[in-house]
């Protein structure tokens, strides 16, 4: 039963993305209540299309001008409103409802970003990097916000100011961050097969902190694929960087079965690589960690459940890598990351083996590919093709995969089993363990609990 379970869990939560989609409606209360909150004393808006309106007095003169838009931010879909006045020049714009982790909110914020719209006119380009300043740290979020008020602005200037807007020409952005990204992917594939490279692990992961982690804040992040099946996808020449970490982690497991992220570009996973060495310490566990690391699947299907449910990605984001690399985030945040990376210095990789729903993604689909490789391998075998192994297919287990996960198993998993005696109490280690996984479990719950009341 057990090897049927990941089937089963697939089609039921792709059951639960095409109910959530088909019930997320947005309605035209909705809209009437933003333009309201936009101009509070208008008596009443006369529609020019289905997102701007002309906001009126009692008298029928019309006040200001109003416009709802929605662009797709980090973690989903925003909706940004924006008043116009007679004179054309903006409001600052307000946010309705978004899918942002609230603290890449606070951080735009907190720099200004939305004051400076109000030196801005209807028909100016407002665009990122042209005459809107994004940023660092959440640019995501500040070109979703930008990308929404052009939208609803343009339309605005188009259709009641008979203006025509000024239109920003941007380059593809194929710079430093997106070839420093490109080739940190391709030496962790390449450090993963090749036997000679695979020493060289730990200082890769080194560089993955440094650029990756700190340097573009751009780890892996369960978000990105939950965004990604909801459709939510950000422009290609603005955000190449977004799509060459989706590539660069999904494409191993899915082309070849190896999960290459996790054990050589994560900077995260370096990270406890790090604390590791430092401690040089790996206490045993027994049998938990086994028992304790199958349960990595169930954080990682409640995660998908509630953000398809929700149509929200980061609703049920709990990684600790924006709060990290970012240096943002909620106490709870805070909390996991700090519990996380002591038991690392304990326990090996401790957040990786028991925690990491994007670590447990990877290695689904990757075990799901050679499953598919291994039946293929079968078929041919009975049609009288020549086949080797499922290795042969894969590249898992074989000669050419010298770093498969097998090498990556917890060296402190050596210690005497529970059940070979009876009466045996747990060790200290155990209980250490026990109590820092209780605590990562806490802080996970009281994280997406934060997250789903944020919304």
């Amino acid at each position: 039963m057990k090897k049927y379970l990941p089937w089963i869990a697939v089609p039921l939560l792709l059951i639960v993305l095409i109910y959530a989609q088909h019930t997320h409606k947005t309605d035209q209360q909705l809209l009437q209540d933003s333009y309201q909150a936009l101009l509070p004393s208008a008596a009443k808006f006369k529609p020019l299309n289905d997102s701007i309106a002309a906001a009126q007095d009692a008298s029928g003169s019309t006040l200001a001008y109003v416009g709802v838009s929605s662009a797709v931010g980090y973690g989903g879909p925003m909706l940004v409103g924006v008043l116009v006045h007679t004179d054309g020049t903006l409001g600052t714009p307000v946010i309705f409802t978004h899918r942002e982790t609230p603290a890449y909110l606070s951080k735009i914020e907190q720099h200004g970003f939305f004051q400076q719209f109000e030196s801005r006119r209807v028909d100016d380009a407002l665009t990122p990097g042209f005459d809107i300043n994004g940023v660092s740290g959440a640019t995501l979020s500040s070109r979703a916000v930008a990308s929404a008020v052009n939208e609803a602005a343009h339309a605005i200037a188009v259709h009641a100011m008979e203006l025509a807007p000024q239109k920003a020409e941007l380059p593809w952005q194929i710079g430093v961050n997106e070839l420093a990204l490109a080739a940190l992917f391709a030496l962790g594939l390449l450090a993963s097969t090749v036997k000679k490279l695979a020493r060289f692990r730990l200082i890769l992961l080194g560089g993955s902190i440094l650029i990756l982690g700190f340097w573009l804040n751009r780890s892996f992040s369960l978000a990105f694929v939950l965004a990604a099946c909801m459709g939510f996808f950000p422009h290609l020449a603005q955000n190449l960087g977004w799509y060459i970490v989706i590539a660069g982690a999904l494409l191993a497991p899915v082309i070849l079965g190896k999960n290459t992220y996790c054990a050589f570009v994560c900077p995260f996973c370096g990270l406890q690589e790090l604390t590791h060495k430092i401690s040089n310490v790996n206490l045993s566990t027994g049998p938990l960690m086994k028992v304790m690391r199958s349960l990595r699947s169930v954080f990682l299907f409640a995660a998908l459940f509630i953000g398809f449910l929700s149509l929200n990605p980061s609703c049920a984001s709990y990684e600790p890598f924006g709060t990290i690399f970012g240096l943002n985030g909620e106490n709870c945040n805070w909390y996991l990351l700090f519990f996380m990376l002591v038991a690392s210095f304990f326990f090996h990789r401790f957040w990786c083996h028991l925690f990491c729903p994007a670590g447990a993604l990877l290695d689904f689909i990757a075990a799901r590919r050679r499953e598919v490789g291994k039946l293929c391998c079968k078929a041919g075998c009975r049609s009288g093709k020549s086949c080797t192994s499922e290795a042969g297919i894969s590249g898992i287990g074989s000669k050419s995969a010298p770093f498969s996960s097998r090498h990556l198993r917890d060296t402190g998993n050596r210690g005497v089993p529970l059940s070979g005696t009876p009466n045996m109490r747990p060790t200290k280690s155990q209980v250490l363990f026990l109590l820092f996984y209780a605590a990562g479990v806490f802080c996970i719950v009281w994280t997406v609990w934060n997250n789903v009341n944020a919304q």
